[in-house]
């Protein structure tokens, strides 16, 4: 990857992983598919952070058990997201105040019933937190076929604007 290029604005490595754990939702970019006639597709997805033991991330994403997400992992596992955590726009200054992540990595469809289910703990912990586990564990249950996508993130970088320096 080429270095950032106003690399002033450049988040440290903390600060990315903030983003990416407190963000609600990031946009998925996929490279073309049959399923999307050869364009590029980018979605909007919620998504939930993992990390390993030797502090490789994880965004695992939920899904349908097919679709144009899936055929395009298929074709091609190479994606992007981008997570805006700041995006106010300024308009007596002609500016916008940002903070936002741009990672690039590997999707791989979860195949694993426990790994699959813990994801799903995972994205219910972030989206409706202090839900009693039977509640949850009902909810999961209702969805069999819910798909997983994990991407492994291999190159992460943020950005802020100059004027938050």
């Amino acid at each position: 990857m080429k270095p950032m290029r106003r690399s002033k604005q450049q988040l440290n490595e903390a600060a990315c992983r903030e983003i990416l754990t407190r963000s609600r939702e990031c946009v998925l970019a996929l490279a073309g598919s049959d399923a999307t006639d050869g364009f590029p597709y980018a979605v909007p997805v919620n998504y939930a952070v993992r990390e390993d033991s030797d502090g490789t991330l994880h965004l695992l994403i939920h899904c349908a058990p097919v679709g144009a997400k899936l055929d395009a992992i298929a074709a091609d596992p190479r994606v992007s997201v981008c997570v805006i955590s700041q995006g106010d726009v300024v308009p007596e200054e002609f500016t916008t105040h940002f903070k936002s992540v741009v990672a690039f990595g590997r999707a791989r469809l979860v195949e694993d019933g426990e790994a699959r289910h813990a994801a799903l703990r995972a994205l219910a912990a972030k989206y409706c937190p202090g839900l009693p586990e039977e509640s949850t564990e009902a909810e999961i249950a209702r969805f069999p076929r819910t798909a997983i996508i994990d991407v492994t993130l291999e190159h992460v970088t943020g950005k802020q604007c100059i004027e938050l320096l």
